[in-house]
């Protein structure tokens, strides 16, 4: 286990007495593994990173080293759904190991940060704030949340949870943007207009809100840049719960102070932690969030749920539930693209 014991859902773990079923060493340095005898006895491992723990830069060089002492290891599961952070060379080279991910752990608090940034940004609460912190009392014309446009870049799990929460609060127009058609009958209903990279432009000019939840490629690194925000409506908001690095952070700097864009609500960066030099934090039209949207009790619960289920399906030998396509490096979910 990439972890250390301080990590809340180690603790969860330990609690539930889920160490019973297999003997585990906690790895939290590359210095720690490479001390030990080789090769391992290690079958499967399972990476838990971020607060209390490894920190997420650190974790490659660890599962790298993990991998090529450990013949017999089969299975590598990450906590969170996104897993770029595991994409080391003797990963993606193997032919024996299946990555999983917790695939659904925490799209509900994210999908409440992209529904409290479009209430933040209609009813203009950067404003407010600002004159707040003039001691000024002065009054703005605001705007409905209501029926707002709507366009999901991404169009996974979170993507589907993140239209069924709009639709249902705010009545909002929908449009969303797959790599592959739908086979989801009920989206019809869902969604005002589902299209593929193509229609992206489209879909850019039309909506109040444009979110990123694009898995990070490397196809999609950097994919948001200055000719992307300008093809949005100067009155629109962008806002990302995907990864930091699918954009440009300065070319959004540049839109946001420049009127191209009308504000932004950020939960990743393209560096994290934020440097304090860093000009988002001194730009009124920016919601932020340090990365921690997704970090709530609840998140700790389904992560280990995802685990026990998937280690359940490894020693029985059942097909896993969440398999991440090594070849595509994204969520792949029985062979039906979802991102």
């Amino acid at each position: 286990i990439i972890s250390s014991k301080e990590q809340p859902v180690i603790q969860k773990l330990l609690d539930k007495k889920l160490d019973s079923f297999f003997d585990y060493d906690l790895i939290g340095s590359v210095e720690q593994i490479k001390s030990m005898t080789s090769p391992t006895q290690y079958e499967a491992c399972f990476v838990v990173s971020g607060a209390s723990s490894v920190p997420i830069h650190q974790v490659k060089p660890i599962l790298e080293e993990i991998i090529l002492r450990s013949p017999n290891l089969t299975w590598v599961h990450s906590y969170m759904a996104g897993v770029d952070y595991l994409f080391t060379d003797a990963l993606i080279k193997s032919k024996s190991i299946v990555l999983t991910n917790a695939r659904g752990a925490y799209d509900a608090s994210l999908v409440e940060f992209v529904l409290l940034s479009i209430i933040y940004f209609a009813k203009k609460m950067h404003l407010f704030q600002k004159f707040k912190t003039e001691h000024k009392y002065q009054k703005l014309i605001v705007n409905d949340a209501s029926n707002a446009k709507v366009g999901i870049i991404g169009y996974g799990s979170i993507g589907k949870n993140t239209a069924i929460l709009l639709k249902k609060a705010i009545n909002a127009k929908i449009y969303a943007i797959k790599s592959s058609p739908s086979s989801d009958p009920n989206d019809k209903e869902l969604l005002h207009f589902i299209g593929q990279e193509a229609d992206l432009p489209y879909v850019l000019s039309e909506v109040d809100y444009v979110v990123n939840i694009l898995p990070l490629t490397p196809k999609t690194q950097h994919y948001f840049n200055m000719s992307v925000f300008k093809q949005m409506k100067s009155s629109a908001v962008f806002i990302n719960i995907g990864r930091g690095s699918s954009v440009v952070e300065e070319d959004l700097v540049e839109a946001l102070k420049t009127g191209i864009i009308y504000g932004a609500g950020l939960d990743v960066y393209d560096v994290e932690p934020l440097p304090s030099g860093s000009p988002l934090y001194d730009l009124d039209n920016v919601l932020m969030s340090p990365h921690s949207m997704g970090n709530t009790m609840l998140y700790w619960d389904h992560c280990l749920e995802s685990f026990e289920e998937e280690l359940k399906n490894f020693t029985s030998k059942k097909p896993f539930k969440n398999t991440v396509d090594l070849s595509k490096r994204y969520q792949q979910i029985l062979s039906l693209m979802l991102c």
